[in-house]
């Protein structure tokens, strides 16, 4: 319920209207001039005003509105303006040029509960967008503070690199999770970090039932006026989750001047084991990306690898998309199998970024290092865990945490390197190389695998085992030559890509006609640098075959050898991804054999043997079989003919095919 001033000078309007929203919950104050409702309105408090617009005395209802809007603490608060006299376009407009939000006309009560509502509804969501910006505000000035001690601390310790080094890391730091909290240690509201800790519903619940026996509520309320940090507490495991090391600062919200003190606290949470391996991925990664770079760059990420970007129309690649749609919010193990150039990368890919996860995409080329370095590379290792170990360094999984490794050619990983993932996985905990003790990570393992790998189960050279976790759900990536018709497709797309430069590049009939009829052994991998390598030589936006490889070439040899004449086909005998399906090409009318638009009577698309010999003749009835053979498809029809389509464009407005 919210907190109403009414400035009305007629007390039976006054009376009526303060009683009717008493009723209905509301506290109510009223004012019978504009000028004691503007003294009442300063004290500061209100969510909504009702004003009389024809008051009495001293100023009206619209001056009154517009000095409301011009006060710093009322601007925000809702005017609705009361009056039974205005009628006109001019008087409404006067009102809503002062600022007013709504117009209530006097004596309808059967409005004043709806208008109030709606009013109501407006100052609490800006109330909350007030509190949202005041705790980013309150956050980014902590931040600063922070990255100013932190600058004087390294500035101080300049002689001493370890600890110079590890002031830095913590002046950048970044909690892991915030809570708002009410003085009762009830939590109002939450972000995406304490839900990952505490779990779901944490609104309405006090900070004793989400960290039971540690302390942290009774410390969180002690903290009154000055900020506390530095207490530690463990939050004990979950289903799929060790214990974690938390540490946590409370800031108190200082009030606004001319409100009351709401006694809010945020609560900031720090992964203590997290911000271990952080500090360690930090000296690693110097060089990076900057932080704020890295928001933009995540974006366009999700968009370019999301599950859609899986191009086909095939069967075989609408059941892919189907099925990493509905793996990518899942934390189990997917084993991807595809021969190589098939896409398998970007399926993983796809995986990762079609769910919203905190952590980043980890690839490994398993084949591309020794047993030894793979150790180091996926588990990391301890400071004098061998010779050139000066410090300890983390190992992919750790920097996978809250993401995804993809182990690329998986089928690769020495027997040794295998059954160390298998205790990960069994796990969930890694032990680096020269360590005793092992450290709990949570991330997704999916790997890519040759056709082959379950062969080398079956033969011993994979453990079967880890296989079995793996593959605790599989995908299959199809190799082109299996979905030749979404060759059309993926041309396009690649074509959009690399032919930028030229304009809308696109390819001709003939050459398109080759593309199809390929095998295509080194799968889209093969097809994207074919057509990279054609736009690059191309002089203008048609590429024709003499822009592609020379194997290419061969086959458009072989192919005009083997159907120099196009054959007269039943439906049923056509080849997949060649012809489109449609209706039998005749004009309406015409039934399929008869004569045709532009023919003499008689005239069939089939050669006659009293017909004279003529070319022309020849041409336009291969033009109608293939017209015939296609539906009425002309771009089929020109890839039957094996021309380009403004060639076939040309012969029908030649011949006067429709």
């Amino acid at each position: 319920m919210g907190r109403i001033l009414v400035i009305e000078d007629e007390p039976g309007t006054q009376l009526l209207l303060q009683s009717r929203l008493q009723d209905l919950g509301h506290q109510v104050t009223t004012a019978p001039t504009g000028a004691m409702g503007l003294m009442e309105a300063r004290s500061g408090g209100y969510d909504l005003f009702l004003v009389d617009v024809m008051l009495g005395a001293g100023i009206d209802g619209y001056e009154v509105c517009r000095r409301l809007k011009a006060m710093p603490h009322a601007h925000g608060v809702p005017v609705v303006l009361v009056s039974g006299q205005v009628k006109t376009r001019e008087e409404l407009h006067r009102g809503y040029e002062a600022g007013c939000e709504s117009f209530l006309i006097k004596g309808d009560i059967t409005l004043l509960e709806d208008v109030v509502r709606a009013m109501l509804r407006i100052k609490s969501l800006q109330d909350d967008f007030a509190m949202q910006n005041r705790l980013l505000d309150e956050h980014n000035r902590r931040l600063q503070e922070e990255r100013q001690r932190g600058a004087e601390l390294e500035s101080a310790l300049r002689e001493m690199p370890a600890a110079s080094g590890a002031i830095r890391e913590l002046a950048t730091s970044r909690p892991d999770a915030l809570l708002l909290v009410d003085p009762e240690g009830v939590v109002r509201l939450v972000d995406r970090g304490s839900r990952e800790i505490f779990g779901k519903d944490l609104e309405g619940r006090t900070l004793g039932q989400l960290a039971v026996g540690t302390g942290l509520e009774a410390y969180v309320r002690d903290a009154r006026t000055e900020p506390r940090e530095g207490f530690r507490f463990d939050v004990g495991p979950r289903a799929g989750r060790d214990v974690l090391h938390l540490t946590a600062t409370v800031l108190p919200l200082v009030p606004r001047p001319g409100h009351g003190d709401p006694g809010l606290k945020i609560v900031l949470l720090m992964d203590a084991g997290k911000r271990q391996v952080a500090a360690e991925i930090l000296r690693v990664q110097e060089n990076g990306v900057p932080k704020r770079e890295l928001g933009p760059l995540l974006e366009a990420a999700r968009f370019a690898f999301h599950p859609s970007s899986l191009l086909g129309v095939s069967p075989p690649m609408s059941e892919l998309r189907a099925e990493v749609q509905r793996l990518a919010g899942s934390d189990q193990p997917v084993l991807v199998v595809g021969e190589e150039g098939s896409g398998v990368g970007r399926v993983g890919r796809a995986l990762h970024f079609g769910a919203s996860r905190s952590g980043p995409f980890v690839p490994l080329q398993c084949g591309a290092l020794s047993k030894e370095s793979l150790e180091v590379e996926l588990f990391g290792h301890t400071k004098g865990a061998f010779e050139g170990a000066h410090a300890d360094r983390p190992g992919l999984l750790h920097q996978a945490d809250r993401g995804t490794l993809f182990l690329e050619d998986v089928g690769k990983l020495p027997s040794e390197v295998q059954a160390r993932l298998l205790e990960v996985l069994d796990t969930g905990r890694v032990r680096r190389v020269g360590a005793t003790k092992s450290e709990p990570v949570k991330v997704r393992i999916v790997a890519a695998a040759s056709p082959t790998l379950e062969l080398e189960v079956e033969q011993g050279r994979f453990s079967r085992e880890l296989y079995r976790h793996l593959s605790t759900a599989s995908l299959r990536v199809p190799p082109l030559r299996e979905r030749l018709v979404d060759v059309p497709l993926l041309a396009q797309h690649f074509l959009q890509r690399f032919g930028a430069v030229l304009g809308a590049v696109e390819l001709d009939g003939e050459a398109l006609w080759v593309l199809e009829n390929y095998d295509w052994p080194g799968n889209v991998r093969e097809l994207k640098s074919c057509l990279e390598r054609a736009c690059a030589s191309a002089k203008e936006p048609v590429l024709g075959l003499e822009q592609l490889p020379q194997a290419l070439r061969d086959l458009q040899s072989k192919l005009m050898d083997k159907h120099a004449i196009p054959p007269a086909r039943r439906r049923e005998d056509r080849t997949a991804g060649t012809h489109l399906p449609g209706r039998a090409f005749a004009p309406a009318g015409f039934a399929r054999g008869a004569s045709y638009p532009g023919a003499y009577p008689g005239f069939r698309p089939e050669p006659q043997e009293e017909e004279p010999v003529s070319l022309e003749l020849f041409e336009k009835k291969a033009l109608l079989r293939a017209l015939d053979e296609t539906g009425g498809d002309k771009l089929a029809a020109a890839r039957l003919l094996k021309i380009g389509k403004s060639t076939l464009y040309r012969k029908l407005k030649r011949y006067d095919i429709k």
